[in-house]
């Protein structure tokens, strides 16, 4: 191999997944098209934007053709694994791609970014919300951690776009209370070291992924359509297979929080949450003292849940059994591809929350960040 060919970057395709959000792409496709350019120039690589249209209303397509997108001849995710449709090449002489495949009917979150994986074309996705903002460098560092084989995902350091806040770091994955532990934060501090910065999960609103792997784990699973731990769940399942799921802070990106799901009944949004956790517990959890601490928990918390105010939280537990039958198949899926324990993934974070250069903290302990440049 020429040292040319040695120093060839991999090709990018970026997914956005949109549901009557119009208005958003006019606002946010613009950062998304820049970070594109630059790394298409820095790079030399092939970089194509791939909008998925999710059954909108408010004339979506439309708006995509007048702005130079064209209509994708697209594919269902299955047909696409076997397919055997292979990556343009990298270093192609193209100009950025603009195309858009859409849905017949509106699909949700998961199976709508599993059309944009099966259309797209490069060894990397981006995948990025249609209410985020990217910043210009975001890419090349992102694309700089598959250098590693075990790496299925990076995602981005984020911000709210409205306050300045940090709201998306690296996650720390752990267990108590009967249920895996996801959301605590954790930063890196100024004097870093070079050990890598592993996260439990890689939020689907601004994060990168092997195209290939995802295809051959299958995607985001059909079972937690419309929307919510999809992410979570294609996550843990690739931790469980072997892989690695990493955060790199040198890519930001601005995000403006719940502007697709905030339209929605929020008991509505609560109770179909409530239930995809607990779908994606009942798939996951192998190790049985945790599976038995998460049944009586379980047990616990539906008994309470009117004394709580949770109501809700009965019929997501109901909703979740009566997907009993395809879970169970999934979970026998898992088992037998699992390469990690549950404890050897936890333990991973624990040694990950034990570094020097780790500070892990919640919402009540958040230590004082600076934000992205602008």
């Amino acid at each position: 191999m020429s040292t040319v060919e040695q120093r060839v970057k991999p090709g990018v395709s970026i997914v956005i997944p949109t549901w009557n959000g119009l208005a958003l792409l006019s606002r946010f496709l613009p950062s998304v098209l820049a970070a594109g350019s630059l790394y298409r120039k820095t790079s030399g690589a092939q970089v194509d934007v791939l909008v998925v249209d999710d059954g909108s209303t408010d004339h979506t397509p439309d708006w995509l053709i007048e702005n130079g997108f064209r209509e994708s001849a697209s594919r269902d995710f299955e047909e696409s694994k076997t397919s055997g449709r292979e990556p343009a090449g990298a270093g192609s002489e193209r100009q950025i791609s603009l195309e858009f495949v859409r849905n017949d009917v509106n699909r949700g979150f998961g199976e709508t970014c599993n059309r944009g994986f099966a259309a797209a074309t490069q060894p990397l996705v981006f995948l990025v919300n249609n209410d985020v903002e990217v910043c210009d460098d975001a890419i090349a560092p992102l694309v700089e951690n598959f250098d590693d084989p075990s790496v299925f995902a990076a995602h981005c350091r984020v911000f709210d776009s409205s306050s300045g806040e940090e709201c998306g770091t690296g996650k720390v994955g752990s267990f108590s209370r009967g249920f895996i532990r996801v959301h605590q934060s954790y930063t890196r501090k100024a004097t870093s070291g070079s050990e890598p910065l592993f996260s439990i999960f890689a939020g689907g609103g601004s994060a990168m992924f092997d195209r290939q792997k995802f295809r051959e784990m299958g995607g985001f699973d059909p079972l937690l359509s419309p929307f919510y731990w999809e992410d979570v769940e294609l996550s843990y399942r690739a931790w469980k297979r072997g892989f690695t799921v990493v955060y790199d802070p040198r890519s930001t990106t601005r995000h403006s929080l719940s502007s697709t799901i905030g339209k929605l009944k929020r008991s509505t949004v609560r109770q179909v949450e409530q239930r995809n956790r607990l779908i994606y517990h009942w798939i996951h959890l192998h190790d049985l003292g945790l599976l038995a601490s998460h049944l009586a928990w379980l047990l616990l918390l539906t008994v309470t849940a009117p004394i709580r105010l949770n109501p809700g939280f009965i019929a997501s537990t109901f909703a979740a059994l009566k997907r009993l039958p395809a879970i169970q198949k999934r979970r026998l899926e898992e088992k037998n591809r699992a390469k990690r324990t549950d404890r050897e993934v936890f333990r991973i974070f624990e040694l990950l929350s034990a570094r020097d250069d780790v500070v892990v903290y919640d919402g009540k302990q958040k230590p004082r960040l600076s934000g992205p440049s602008s």
